[in-house]
């Protein structure tokens, strides 16, 4: 026992899960940062369609209150011309939410401020609109949602302000039932523009499937490889001639294998017994899905093949990047700025966005599956050709060895 505890090669497993596990808080950790994480250009979209004009406020007093509700978040606030281009761009994910300033804004806030000086038992309150594509997730959605009603929030306590001075000047007693307006002159209504059905798990169904087909790529890559390793060790006892090339090449095939069989569980499991909602064709979801399983095997597989017994120590950080850079569980816009920096070197990011394009936004090659495809196959080209490169160099060893 005392020699091998003197073995420095017995304590190898120790140090090493010592080291992955803090490299998995290190990733971990400043995701959920708490309140000092910043947003870093989070897309938003203001529509004023007003045309009219008050004395007391104007649509145009909201773009000024665009700047007092970031609380030291940058936002990239996108101004469309009416409803129906913000609901395109919405539906083709290119922004998280949207506020509608309607045309009868500023005739509203004149109507409302009549109705109190005069003393009328009745009025409206003026009515904003906020969209919001919640195709993005938990996180994406609520960060949108909150954002935009403190705008209209915001607003509306400029306007009170307002209204309360004019009633204090002219010494006027309001009624009941409109002293409430008073104090929320505007108010809003929340819509969601995707309009997903319940069994959508939030917006998480794609995030669960690149992560789940990360894993499996880590696990597979090294479950193939040390079996493999073990079957052809006895086979060569028993003088079986099994060349490095033969069985790099049985690595590779299995692979592919273990791509499909994943894709095909996680169709049958998620769209089968668990029925989450698509707007695609369950196919194209597989296909991609298969794509997505073998970039990620062939990405793990060059790994261990250059970095060999060592191979682990890069592979596992590199999933726990790969996963909480993805923008799936929390936006890519309020990652720190090393998560953002890999968010653009790994493929995951772009297979969620593909996978959202496929689930929530009817397969649409603008709302982010067009790019996904592109850099995946450039990754997996990338990837596989690497693969196939080290296995050309092991076959030209061991024919001059020959």
């Amino acid at each position: 026992m005392k020699r091998l505890l003197k073995t420095k090669a017995t304590w190898t497993p120790i140090w090493m899960i010592a080291f992955l596990m803090l490299c998995m808080i290190s990733i971990y950790l400043p995701v959920f940062g708490g309140p000092s994480q910043r947003l870093t250009n989070f897309p938003l979209i203001i529509v004023d369609e007003d045309t009219g004009t008050s004395s007391l406020v104007t649509a145009k007093e909201i773009g000024n209150h665009l700047i007092q509700a970031q609380n030291g978040h940058t936002f990239n606030w996108r101004i469309v011309p009416n409803k129906e281009a913000a609901v395109k761009e919405l539906k083709d994910n290119q922004a998280y939410g949207a506020l509608i300033i309607p045309a009868n804004y500023s005739d509203g806030i004149t109507e409302l401020h009549n109705a109190l000086m005069t003393g009328k038992t009745e009025g409206k309150p003026i009515m904003l609109e906020i969209l919001i594509n919640e195709g993005g997730g938990l996180s994406t959605t609520a960060i949108a949602t909150n954002v935009l009603e403190s705008v209209a929030t915001v607003a509306s306590t400029d306007i009170s302000k307002h209204l309360k001075e004019d009633l204090l000047k002219n010494n006027i007693l309001l009624s009941p039932n409109i002293a409430f307006l008073m104090d929320a002159p505007i108010q809003y209504t929340t819509t969601n523009v995707l309009d997903l059905p319940e069994n959508s798990n939030k917006g998480m169904t794609p995030f669960m499937l690149v992560l789940i087909t990360s894993i499996s790529g880590l696990m597979g890559v090294n479950m193939i490889n040390g079996y493999i390793k073990n079957i052809t060790g006895k086979l060569r006892d028993k003088d079986y001639l099994l060349t490095d090339t033969k069985i790099l090449v049985t690595e590779l095939l299995l692979g592919v294998i273990l791509a499909a069989i994943v894709a095909f569980i996680l169709q049958l499991a998620i769209f089968g017994f668990f029925r989450s909602s698509h707007s695609t064709s369950i196919w194209w979801i597989f296909l991609f899905t298969f794509l997505c399983c073998m970039t990620l095997h062939f990405q793990f597989k060059i790994v261990g093949l250059l970095f060999g017994k060592w191979g682990m120590l890069v592979m596992f950080p590199l999933n726990i990047m790969g996963v909480f850079s993805s923008g799936g569980a929390v936006p890519i816009t309020s990652l720190p700025f090393i998560h953002r920096f890999f968010s653009t070197v790994l493929p995951t990011r772009y297979m969620v966005d593909g996978m959202r394009a496929l689930l929530y936004y009817n397969g649409k090659l603008q709302a982010g599956l067009g790019t996904a495809l592109l850099v995946i196959t450039i990754f997996f080209i990338i990837f596989l050709g690497s693969c196939i490169a080290v296995g050309y160099r092991i076959h030209r060893k061991e024919q001059a060895n020959t």
